[in-house]
Protein backbone atom coordinates (compact mmCIF):
# COMPACT_ATOMS: atom_id res chain seq x y z
CA UNK A 1 0.00 0.00 0.00
CA UNK A 2 1.11 3.49 -0.90
CA UNK A 3 0.57 5.83 1.83
CA UNK A 4 1.50 9.78 1.16
CA UNK A 5 1.80 12.51 4.27
CA UNK A 6 1.34 16.26 4.42
CA UNK A 7 1.17 18.00 7.30
CA UNK A 8 1.22 21.63 6.04
CA UNK A 9 -1.68 21.78 3.55
CA UNK A 10 -2.50 24.38 1.30
CA UNK A 11 -5.10 26.09 -0.88
CA UNK A 12 -2.99 27.78 -4.21
CA UNK A 13 -4.68 30.51 -5.32
CA UNK A 14 -3.86 31.29 -8.50
CA UNK A 15 -4.14 35.18 -9.53
CA UNK A 16 -3.35 36.08 -13.00
CA UNK A 17 -2.75 39.72 -13.85
CA UNK A 18 -1.13 41.36 -17.73
CA UNK A 19 1.83 42.45 -15.83
CA UNK A 20 2.41 42.63 -12.24
CA UNK A 21 3.49 45.32 -10.84
CA UNK A 22 5.22 45.57 -7.21
CA UNK A 23 3.50 48.42 -5.34
CA UNK A 24 0.68 49.25 -7.33
CA UNK A 25 -2.80 48.18 -7.77
CA UNK A 26 -2.98 45.28 -10.14
CA UNK A 27 -6.13 44.27 -11.98
CA UNK A 28 -6.57 40.42 -12.48
CA UNK A 29 -7.91 38.98 -15.73
CA UNK A 30 -7.95 35.50 -13.75
CA UNK A 31 -7.92 33.84 -10.88
CA UNK A 32 -8.68 30.44 -9.58
CA UNK A 33 -8.06 28.11 -6.67
CA UNK A 34 -6.63 24.86 -6.18
CA UNK A 35 -6.54 22.48 -3.21
CA UNK A 36 -3.44 20.90 -2.07
CA UNK A 37 -0.08 20.30 -0.22
CA UNK A 38 2.22 18.35 -1.56
CA UNK A 39 1.93 15.20 -0.38
CA UNK A 40 -2.17 15.84 -1.23
CA UNK A 41 -1.08 16.42 -4.52
CA UNK A 42 1.17 12.75 -4.88
CA UNK A 43 -1.71 10.71 -3.59
CA UNK A 44 -4.05 12.57 -6.13
CA UNK A 45 -1.76 11.80 -8.91
CA UNK A 46 -1.19 8.35 -7.73
CA UNK A 47 -5.16 7.63 -7.96
CA UNK A 48 -4.63 9.27 -11.59
CA UNK A 49 -2.36 6.83 -12.31
CA UNK A 50 -4.06 4.03 -10.99
CA UNK A 51 -1.99 3.83 -8.33
CA UNK A 52 -4.71 3.63 -4.80
CA UNK A 53 -3.39 5.90 -2.52
CA UNK A 54 -4.09 6.96 1.47
CA UNK A 55 -3.31 10.71 2.33
CA UNK A 56 -2.28 11.35 5.66
CA UNK A 57 -1.49 13.75 7.66
CA UNK A 58 -2.97 17.38 9.85
CA UNK A 59 -5.97 18.92 8.50
CA UNK A 60 -6.80 22.43 9.71
CA UNK A 61 -10.55 22.02 11.52
CA UNK A 62 -11.57 25.59 10.66
CA UNK A 63 -11.72 25.36 6.81
CA UNK A 64 -11.15 21.26 5.96
CA UNK A 65 -14.40 20.96 4.28
CA UNK A 66 -13.01 22.43 0.65
CA UNK A 67 -10.57 19.19 1.38
CA UNK A 68 -12.50 17.03 2.28
CA UNK A 69 -14.69 17.32 -0.74
CA UNK A 70 -11.85 17.38 -3.07
CA UNK A 71 -10.24 14.51 -1.78
CA UNK A 72 -13.96 12.26 -2.34
CA UNK A 73 -14.07 13.79 -5.82
CA UNK A 74 -10.71 12.54 -6.45
CA UNK A 75 -11.51 8.98 -4.97
CA UNK A 76 -8.71 9.19 -2.36
CA UNK A 77 -8.94 7.63 1.00
CA UNK A 78 -8.08 10.02 4.33
CA UNK A 79 -7.25 9.63 7.22
CA UNK A 80 -6.09 13.13 8.89
CA UNK A 81 -5.21 14.50 12.46
CA UNK A 82 -7.43 17.77 13.01
CA UNK A 83 -5.95 20.14 14.44
CA UNK A 84 -7.16 23.77 15.80
CA UNK A 85 -7.16 26.24 12.94
CA UNK A 86 -7.27 26.69 9.28
CA UNK A 87 -4.91 25.42 6.41
CA UNK A 88 -2.98 28.10 5.03
CA UNK A 89 -3.82 29.72 1.67
CA UNK A 90 -0.71 30.67 -1.09
CA UNK A 91 -1.42 33.48 -3.42
CA UNK A 92 0.50 32.89 -6.76
CA UNK A 93 0.71 36.07 -8.74
CA UNK A 94 1.46 34.88 -12.61
CA UNK A 95 2.71 38.03 -14.56
CA UNK A 96 1.46 36.66 -18.42
CA UNK A 97 3.37 39.03 -20.48
CA UNK A 98 6.74 38.86 -18.76
CA UNK A 99 5.98 35.14 -18.11
CA UNK A 100 6.90 35.55 -14.35
CA UNK A 101 5.54 34.23 -11.29
CA UNK A 102 5.25 35.71 -7.84
CA UNK A 103 4.78 33.63 -4.64
CA UNK A 104 3.29 34.72 -1.01
CA UNK A 105 2.66 31.54 1.06
CA UNK A 106 0.50 31.53 4.18
CA UNK A 107 0.53 31.40 7.99
CA UNK A 108 -0.84 27.59 8.88
CA UNK A 109 -2.13 26.10 11.71
CA UNK A 110 -0.15 25.50 14.92
CA UNK A 111 -0.38 21.75 15.90
CA UNK A 112 0.31 20.70 19.38
CA UNK A 113 2.24 18.30 21.04
CA UNK A 114 -0.79 15.82 21.55
CA UNK A 115 -1.60 16.40 17.60
CA UNK A 116 1.86 15.24 17.11
CA UNK A 117 2.15 11.94 19.21
CA UNK A 118 -1.59 11.40 17.48
CA UNK A 119 -0.17 11.53 13.97
CA UNK A 120 2.53 9.44 15.11
CA UNK A 121 0.15 6.72 16.39
CA UNK A 122 -1.60 6.72 13.41
CA UNK A 123 1.27 6.33 11.07
CA UNK A 124 2.30 3.33 13.25
CA UNK A 125 -1.26 1.85 13.40
CA UNK A 126 -1.60 2.64 9.51
CA UNK A 127 1.74 1.29 7.96
CA UNK A 128 2.89 -2.58 8.00
CA UNK A 129 6.52 -3.55 6.33
CA UNK A 130 7.06 -3.33 2.62
CA UNK A 131 4.68 -0.60 2.53
CA UNK A 132 5.53 2.82 0.85
CA UNK A 133 5.19 6.27 2.75
CA UNK A 134 5.74 9.39 0.43
CA UNK A 135 6.65 12.19 3.07
CA UNK A 136 6.69 15.85 1.42
CA UNK A 137 6.58 19.57 1.90
CA UNK A 138 6.74 21.73 4.85
CA UNK A 139 6.55 21.23 8.88
CA UNK A 140 3.94 23.72 9.94
CA UNK A 141 4.05 26.14 12.48
CA UNK A 142 5.65 24.59 16.38
CA UNK A 143 6.21 21.69 15.05
CA UNK A 144 9.16 19.48 16.17
CA UNK A 145 11.75 20.54 13.67
CA UNK A 146 13.06 16.23 13.85
CA UNK A 147 9.98 15.46 13.15
CA UNK A 148 10.51 13.96 9.64
CA UNK A 149 13.69 12.20 11.21
CA UNK A 150 11.98 10.62 13.79
CA UNK A 151 8.75 8.95 10.85
CA UNK A 152 12.11 8.20 8.75
CA UNK A 153 13.64 6.30 11.39
CA UNK A 154 10.83 4.40 12.53
CA UNK A 155 10.21 3.21 8.61
CA UNK A 156 13.92 2.35 8.37
CA UNK A 157 13.32 0.32 11.89
CA UNK A 158 10.44 -1.45 10.42
CA UNK A 159 11.03 -2.18 6.72
CA UNK A 160 8.72 0.78 5.03
CA UNK A 161 10.00 2.14 1.99
CA UNK A 162 10.00 5.77 2.47
CA UNK A 163 10.69 8.57 0.24
CA UNK A 164 11.07 12.21 0.69
CA UNK A 165 10.51 15.41 -0.91
CA UNK A 166 11.46 18.17 1.23
CA UNK A 167 14.02 20.86 1.45
CA UNK A 168 17.33 22.09 3.21
CA UNK A 169 17.80 20.36 6.67
CA UNK A 170 14.51 18.67 7.13
CA UNK A 171 15.85 16.39 4.20
CA UNK A 172 19.01 15.91 5.58
CA UNK A 173 17.80 15.00 9.09
CA UNK A 174 16.37 12.05 7.07
CA UNK A 175 19.29 10.64 4.90
CA UNK A 176 20.61 8.39 7.84
CA UNK A 177 17.67 6.24 7.69
CA UNK A 178 17.90 5.70 3.62
CA UNK A 179 15.17 7.22 2.15
CA UNK A 180 14.66 4.91 -1.30
CA UNK A 181 13.74 8.43 -3.20
CA UNK A 182 14.54 11.90 -2.64
CA UNK A 183 13.88 14.51 -5.32
CA UNK A 184 15.51 18.14 -4.94
CA UNK A 185 15.22 20.44 -7.97
CA UNK A 186 18.09 22.03 -8.94
CA UNK A 187 17.93 24.95 -6.93
CA UNK A 188 17.21 23.19 -3.65
CA UNK A 189 20.24 21.01 -4.53
CA UNK A 190 22.17 24.02 -4.86
CA UNK A 191 21.05 25.59 -1.26
CA UNK A 192 22.11 22.31 -0.53
CA UNK A 193 25.58 22.76 -1.18
CA UNK A 194 25.77 26.57 -1.58
CA UNK A 195 26.72 26.17 -5.61
CA UNK A 196 24.88 27.65 -8.30
CA UNK A 197 25.07 24.96 -11.08
CA UNK A 198 22.92 25.86 -14.14
CA UNK A 199 21.61 22.62 -15.91
CA UNK A 200 24.02 22.09 -18.53
CA UNK A 201 26.88 21.46 -15.75
CA UNK A 202 25.84 17.89 -15.41
CA UNK A 203 28.80 16.31 -14.22
CA UNK A 204 29.11 18.92 -11.52
CA UNK A 205 25.22 18.19 -10.68
CA UNK A 206 25.79 13.97 -10.73
CA UNK A 207 28.80 14.87 -7.86
CA UNK A 208 26.46 16.50 -5.52
CA UNK A 209 23.40 13.79 -6.21
CA UNK A 210 25.82 11.34 -5.00
CA UNK A 211 27.06 13.18 -2.18
CA UNK A 212 24.05 12.23 -1.37
CA UNK A 213 23.74 9.12 -1.91
CA UNK A 214 26.89 8.95 0.15
CA UNK A 215 25.07 10.56 3.30
CA UNK A 216 22.10 7.71 2.98
CA UNK A 217 20.20 8.29 0.01
CA UNK A 218 18.88 5.50 -2.06
CA UNK A 219 17.87 7.46 -5.62
CA UNK A 220 18.43 10.91 -6.28
CA UNK A 221 15.90 12.62 -8.70
CA UNK A 222 17.21 16.38 -9.65
CA UNK A 223 14.00 17.92 -11.84
CA UNK A 224 15.16 21.38 -13.38
CA UNK A 225 11.78 22.11 -15.12
CA UNK A 226 11.89 23.19 -18.64
CA UNK A 227 15.42 21.69 -18.66
CA UNK A 228 15.00 18.78 -17.92
CA UNK A 229 15.91 15.81 -15.15
CA UNK A 230 18.60 13.97 -13.73
CA UNK A 231 17.87 10.49 -12.02
CA UNK A 232 20.87 8.76 -9.75
CA UNK A 233 20.32 5.13 -8.93
CA UNK A 234 22.84 3.31 -7.40
CA UNK A 235 24.10 1.53 -10.37
CA UNK A 236 23.30 3.96 -13.03
CA UNK A 237 22.71 7.87 -13.83
CA UNK A 238 20.40 8.80 -16.65
CA UNK A 239 19.03 11.94 -18.16
CA UNK A 240 15.48 12.92 -19.43
CA UNK A 241 14.38 16.39 -21.59
CA UNK A 242 10.91 17.83 -20.20
CA UNK A 243 8.04 17.26 -22.66
CA UNK A 244 6.88 20.90 -25.25
CA UNK A 245 3.28 22.63 -24.30
CA UNK A 246 2.04 25.73 -22.71
CA UNK A 247 2.91 26.38 -18.80
CA UNK A 248 -0.91 27.03 -17.40
CA UNK A 249 0.52 26.38 -13.52
CA UNK A 250 3.03 24.77 -11.76
CA UNK A 251 1.84 24.16 -8.30
CA UNK A 252 2.11 20.59 -8.31
CA UNK A 253 4.30 19.42 -10.79
CA UNK A 254 6.72 18.54 -8.96
CA UNK A 255 4.75 16.73 -6.51
CA UNK A 256 3.18 14.83 -9.78
CA UNK A 257 6.99 13.81 -10.67
CA UNK A 258 7.33 12.05 -7.19
CA UNK A 259 4.02 10.42 -7.56
CA UNK A 260 5.26 9.05 -11.51
CA UNK A 261 7.97 7.67 -10.14
CA UNK A 262 7.28 5.83 -7.17
CA UNK A 263 3.68 4.43 -8.42
CA UNK A 264 5.44 3.77 -11.87
CA UNK A 265 8.77 1.70 -10.51
CA UNK A 266 6.70 -0.31 -7.61
CA UNK A 267 4.39 -1.87 -10.74
CA UNK A 268 7.58 -2.34 -12.53
CA UNK A 269 10.41 -2.49 -10.85
CA UNK A 270 12.16 -0.19 -14.08
CA UNK A 271 13.95 2.68 -13.07
CA UNK A 272 13.80 4.03 -16.85
CA UNK A 273 10.04 3.49 -16.85
CA UNK A 274 9.66 5.15 -13.52
CA UNK A 275 11.75 8.11 -14.72
CA UNK A 276 9.54 8.05 -18.38
CA UNK A 277 6.45 8.08 -16.03
CA UNK A 278 7.78 10.80 -13.10
CA UNK A 279 8.86 13.36 -16.34
CA UNK A 280 5.21 13.01 -18.52
CA UNK A 281 3.48 13.11 -14.87
CA UNK A 282 5.25 16.19 -13.92
CA UNK A 283 5.01 18.27 -16.89
CA UNK A 284 1.48 17.31 -17.80
CA UNK A 285 0.73 19.01 -14.36
CA UNK A 286 2.11 22.31 -15.60
CA UNK A 287 -0.05 22.00 -18.31
CA UNK A 288 -3.02 22.32 -16.50
CA UNK A 289 -5.48 23.77 -14.01
CA UNK A 290 -4.67 21.08 -11.95
CA UNK A 291 -3.28 17.82 -10.91
CA UNK A 292 -3.32 15.98 -14.61
CA UNK A 293 -5.40 12.85 -15.71
CA UNK A 294 -4.04 9.70 -17.03
CA UNK A 295 -4.87 10.35 -20.93
CA UNK A 296 -2.57 13.52 -20.92
CA UNK A 297 0.41 11.73 -19.13
CA UNK A 298 0.23 9.00 -21.25
CA UNK A 299 -0.15 11.03 -24.43
CA UNK A 300 3.40 13.38 -23.80
CA UNK A 301 5.30 10.14 -23.34
CA UNK A 302 6.42 10.07 -27.44
CA UNK A 303 8.33 13.28 -26.57
CA UNK A 304 10.30 12.24 -24.18
CA UNK A 305 13.92 10.72 -23.60
CA UNK A 306 15.69 8.54 -21.65
CA UNK A 307 19.49 7.91 -21.98
CA UNK A 308 22.37 7.15 -19.79
CA UNK A 309 24.92 9.81 -18.34
CA UNK A 310 28.38 8.37 -19.47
Amino acid sequence: MIYSLTLNPAIDQVIEVPNFQLGETNKAISEYEVIGGKGINVAVMLQHLGYPTTALGFLGRDNKEMFEHYLVNQKVAAFFREVNGKNRTNIKIKSLEIKQETELNGLAFSPSDDDVMALLTILKTELTKNDCLIISGSLPRDCPSDLYQTISTYCDENEILFVVDATKDVLLSTLSAKPFLIKPNLAELNELFETNYQFNQKTEIVTLGKKLQEKGAQNVLISSGKDGSILITPTNVYVGNTATGQLINSVGAGDSMVAGFVGTYLATNDYQEAMLTSICAGSATAFSQGIADKLLVESLKQQIKIRTFK
